[in-house]
């Protein structure tokens, strides 16, 4: 058994932890504190910020928090390090994201002289971390130590973001919802033979995979490329499903496969279930990532059903399948998956 694979099967564990914690008087009044902050009314918008998959949850957070009728934003912290820098002013609460605590151009971003002037909160899985160090309030994602490529960190910091997000709604945490997550993981990763196999073969002989999503669900589609190219060298790209259409639908062929991601309540089920039945046309392959039954048959397309009734929630246990697939496509290449090459898991150049 690989590292990468050991991490995987660790995070109903991480995800537990990081319940538990947010469920608690401690945990709750961590969550509070940057919940009060914005309705002092001293900020005019939320800006999140972060470095590949915490800037991929960044702009699930952006998402989650305007539905409480918050102006946020989300920007990649390498580009408000040196491009966008009118986005942020003192009147701006800047939300940090780096599982690390350590990358680059968040370290960078809040060395500048003008950010001393902001309150910047942390998101990390690091409590020693720079972030940690440099941040006015720090909110920790326990998921344990992680080596490879991310998986326990992703779906923690996910949650501890849909949690903050839902307090600033006024709600409190759906314990029935966040069980069903907890349990959903679990099935995921204990029945999985009844899919991995049937996806190696979907897999076969592509040497490019399509990833899809829209809305918050966008973040796993994200995080499903970078793993692609991370832990088996496979080129991949993840575009959001309105994008998909102008243009890259041209390169679909018998060649082609995507991973589509998509939930019943998403408020764009039926726009996604159309472009699978175009891209089926087109003699595409789809794999498709449901809480549903599209009732489309073909034998191009390979249906992963999810247990999840949230859509803003239905990311996390989403993802565990494909971490499967990641992981047993780089041993079909030979590769050890997530282990690093070129680079490292903290990026500390840029």
């Amino acid at each position: 058994m690989n590292k990468f694979i050991e991490e995987i099967e660790e995070q109903p564990e991480a995800l537990k932890r990081a319940l538990l914690f947010y469920c608690s008087e401690e945990g709750k009044k961590s969550l509070k504190v940057v919940s009060d902050l914005w309705k002092s009314g001293k900020y005019d918008k939320i800006l999140f910020t972060g470095m590949g998959s915490s800037y991929f949850i960044s702009q699930a957070a952006a998402i989650f928090t305007s539905e409480a009728n918050v102006p946020a934003l989300a920007v990649n912290a390498g580009e408000l390090l040196h491009s966008q820098s009118p986005a942020w002013a003192k009147e701006t609460l800047l939300i940090a994201i780096s599982q690390s605590g350590e990358s680059y151009e968040v370290i960078e971003l809040l060395k500048k002289q003008s950010c001393s002037l902001l309150t910047v909160i942390g998101i990390t899985n690091e409590p020693d971390s720079s972030l940690a160090a440099m941040a006015t309030h720090t909110l920790l994602c326990r998921a344990g130590k992680e080596e490879m490529t991310s998986t326990k960190s992703f779906i923690t910091t996910y949650l501890v973001v849909y949690l903050l997000a839902e307090l600033m709604k006024g709600n409190e945490a759906d314990d029935r919802n966040l069980e069903e997550i907890m349990n959903e993981v679990e099935r995921q990763l204990t029945e999985r033979d009844a899919y991995l196999s049937r996806s190696l073969t979907f897999l076969r002989g592509h040497h490019f995979v399509q990833v899809i999503g829209r809305g918050a669900t966008f973040a796993t589609a994200a995080q499903t490329a970078l793993m692609f190219m991370e832990a088996t060298k496979t080129p991949a790209s993840a575009l959001l499903g309105g994008e998909f259409r102008h243009g890259p639908l041209e390169m679909v062929d018998s060649t082609f496969i995507c991973i589509i991601y998509a939930h019943s309540q998403s408020g764009v089920y039926k726009q996604m279930l159309k472009l699978v039945a175009d891209i089926l046309i087109f003699k595409g392959r789809v794999i498709w990532v449901s809480d549903v039954d599209s009732g489309i048959h073909s034998p191009d397309l390979m249906e992963i059903h999810i247990r999840c009734g949230n859509s803003n929630l239905f990311a996390i246990p989403a993802i565990i399948p494909v971490q499967l697939m990641v992981n047993a496509w780089a041993g079909e290449k030979n590769l050890v998956p997530g282990s690093f090459t070129h680079g490292a898991k903290v990026t500390t150049i840029e």
